[in-house]
């Protein structure tokens, strides 16, 4: 993928001097009897989720890898361990972790207001009359920069900017530039995907590269990712779709993003990643590894204890992750996701450096709507199985 001039003279130039050792998970596993592995097969046969894949483990020993299921409701292509998922706002750590590899590079600044390198951002509005300054980096990255939230409501122009995936990144963030801020930046913290896709383009115009190569250059390539992306290839078939229901029947979701409608062109930096369970985890065991895999060091640790820190007293979310921080240290990080009918769970205890990995997908529309859902059971089980193999 992307075998362009520019990424092989950086591939080479970045990684020349470091060992290279094969960056594959060991295959055998050795708890496939865990608590998560019996809650999905019984979310499976009660058709309340149509697929998943399950990783848990620690450094190269995997304790569970299941995947179940089929590729699309009532379809009969089972989900196996190639299987694409759409991964929704578990993109966000994989974003940050392009952001804070910028930053390492001194290509990005964490605390310089982003009309450094967007001039549009340094007019923005608040209800109160004109914002005193541009959020920076740091702000955006932790979700304090003032956008507009999908956890609030939305217009219907401010949710285009943020699901229209017809758009580019950059018709996307000249939406978003436009719209007012719900507060001053830096007072307030509120959960945005709009504020993900204009550190995305912020990226993109500071390195010159679109944030997709930039994954590749950073995430895919060092660690061997090879099922992640924001663009499946055209002629992949084997990506799993939830359902939606309506009037009694249930049919793929068209909101999922590479069931878009002519062409899927925007990057929705911290909700459309697709990747597979196995590609997740070489990422979640590079963040238990303080920014090495078994391939690279795609963080430098005094990077990483930035990235895995608390930016602010209040809150529990970080650079890309929700935290638990105990002592003034951060002991676990995580992140979950819901896109469509796509859902997934992440989570990384640095204490231990055992990691899980959950990507599901699910039927929208039935009645109790999201409260109905599954997730709080498998993320209970998740926990439980995280449990067992810290034990071992």
């Amino acid at each position: 993928m992307m075998k362009g001039v520019v990424r092989k003279f950086r591939l080479l130039t970045q990684w020349m001097l470091l060992p290279v050792i094969a960056a594959t998970l060991v295959p055998h596993a050795r708890a496939q009897n865990s608590v998560l592995r019996d809650r999905l097969d019984k979310l499976l046969a009660d058709g309340r989720i149509v697929a998943a894949q399950a990783i848990v483990g620690r450094g190269d020993v995997v304790e569970l890898n299941c995947a179940i299921g089929t590729t699309m409701p009532g379809g009969d292509r089972p989900v196996n361990a190639e299987t694409m998922f759409c991964i929704g706002s578990c993109s966000k750590p994989f974003a940050s972790a392009v952001v804070m590899s910028l930053v390492e590079d001194c290509i990005l600044n964490l605390k310089k207001p982003i009309d450094v390198y967007m001039p549009a951002f340094g007019s923005l509005k608040i209800q109160s009359g004109g914002a005193s300054r541009a959020p920076n980096m740091s702000e955006v990255l932790s979700h304090r920069a003032g956008f507009y939230s999908q956890k609030r409501k939305m217009t219907q122009q401010q949710s285009q900017y943020i699901r229209d995936f017809g758009l580019t990144l950059e018709a996307s963030v000249d939406g978003i530039a436009a719209q007012p801020l719900l507060a001053a930046p830096g007072t307030g913290y509120a959960y945005s995907g709009a504020g993900y896709c204009v550190a995305g383009r912020v990226a993109e115009v500071a390195s010159g590269t679109s944030f997709e190569q930039l994954l590749q250059i950073h995430l895919a390539e060092p660690l061997k990712l090879e099922r992640t992306t924001y663009f499946p290839s055209e002629g992949e078939t084997n990506i799993a779709a939830g359902g939606t229901l309506k009037n009694g029947i249930c049919t793929a979701d068209p909101a999922t993003p590479h069931l878009t409608k002519p062409e899927l062109r925007l990057p929705l930096i911290g909700g459309s990643l697709y990747s597979t369970a196995q590609d997740t985890a070489e990422f979640a065991k590079a963040v238990a590894s303080r920014g090495r895999s078994d391939a690279r060091q795609i963080m430098k640790p005094d990077i990483w204890e930035v990235w895995t820190s608390r930016p602010y007293s209040d809150g529990g979310y970080g650079y890309g992750w929700g935290l638990s921080v105990r002592n003034g240290k951060t002991t676990l990080v995580r992140h979950s996701g819901a896109l469509a009918a796509s859902r997934s769970s992440l989570v990384v205890n640095l204490e231990n450096g055992v990691y899980g990995v959950v990507h599901y997908t699910v039927v929208t529309g039935r009645p109790g709507g999201r409260n109905a859902e599954p997730g709080g059971r498998i993320n209970v089980a998740l926990a439980a199985t995280m449990s067992q193999v810290a034990e071992r």
